[in-house]
């Protein structure tokens, strides 16, 4: 709903209405200087009802937002990403939630700009060496995962769809050397199951790896659906098969993890409603 322009309240209160038990808020909302207490009350006022923080959240105020990715490449921004992840972290806490989610790092300095559907995408503005930003990442990933631990958080790590923004976080094989070099058990996957896909037909290897291989890693999923090669569209429309990438993780670990809808303004209510459905028949039916 954020895409579509709505602010946080109206937001959350259309996504309830239509019949979804979760939200989660994150970087798709415009600022509003009063984001986290809205939230809460929102969630005061539902108390049945579920929330998921996202990196970036609360909002900022452009034009510092606009050059502020929480890029985990960049140790420029490192200092900056720790304090931020700390209040993330504490929103979490007080909404009774698990997990924060959040992307990883970029082989370059970036900033964000428009794109198609009321999303924002990357830019490199400042191409760093690739073996210097994964470095950058887990260094900085080691000091957040250590954080959430002292917490009781789980952090859930972005994969990220593979574009000129050059992504780390794109393949299987980086989460691998991801999770063998920081054991913690606080420290998992936010599959982006459409994100997957992108990167799967850009790098060349299988999109449901992820599931299989990192299954009990999985903390958080986004499901949208991929047409012609474009991601965030309305779930059954195009070629992801929910349910391989379901059937790994298992029907107890999904009824326990956050599982969001993440769509373009280009998807409308109807749409998003019958993509619940078949989400809904497919957990059923497992």
């Amino acid at each position: 709903m954020a895409t579509r322009g709505f602010g946080i309240r109206e937001s959350v209160e259309r996504c309830f209405k239509l019949g979804f038990g979760l939200v989660e808020v994150g970087a798709g909302h415009k600022y509003e200087a009063k984001a986290v207490e809205t939230v809460l009350k929102l969630k005061r006022e539902n108390p049945e009802k579920h929330f998921t923080v996202h990196a970036l959240f609360p909002p900022m105020k452009s034009p510092e937002r606009n050059n502020y990715a929480m890029n985990l490449s960049d140790e420029n921004e490192h200092a900056k990403i720790l304090e931020t992840a700390a209040g993330m972290f504490e929103i979490t806490k007080m909404l009774g939630s698990g997990v924060v989610g959040m992307h990883g790092g970029y082989a370059g300095e970036v900033a964000w700009v428009p794109d198609r559907g009321g999303f924002d995408t990357l830019k490199i503005t400042k191409p760093i060496n690739e073996s210097v930003a994964e470095r950058n990442m887990l260094s900085v990933l080691e000091k957040l995962a250590a954080m959430a631990e002292d917490r009781d958080i789980k952090l859930a790590i972005e994969v990220c769809p593979f574009d000129a923004s050059k992504p780390l976080l794109s393949t299987p094989e980086i989460f691998k050397k991801v999770f063998s070099g920081i054991k913690s058990e606080n420290l998992g996957m936010l599959l982006d199951v459409g994100h997957a896909h992108v990167s799967a037909a850009a790098k060349g290897f299988d999109p449901y790896e992820f599931a299989e291989r990192f299954h009990d890693k999985i903390f958080e999923m986004h499901l949208h659906d991929v047409v012609d090669g474009r991601d965030h569209n309305a779930v059954g429309t195009g070629v992801v098969d929910f349910r391989k990438h379901f059937e790994p993780i298992g029907r107890d670990r999904l009824k326990r993890i956050p599982i969001v809808f993440e769509y373009t303004n280009l998807v409308d209510e109807a749409a998003a409603l019958r993509g619940k459905k078949i989400i809904e028949g497919v957990l059923k039916s497992m």
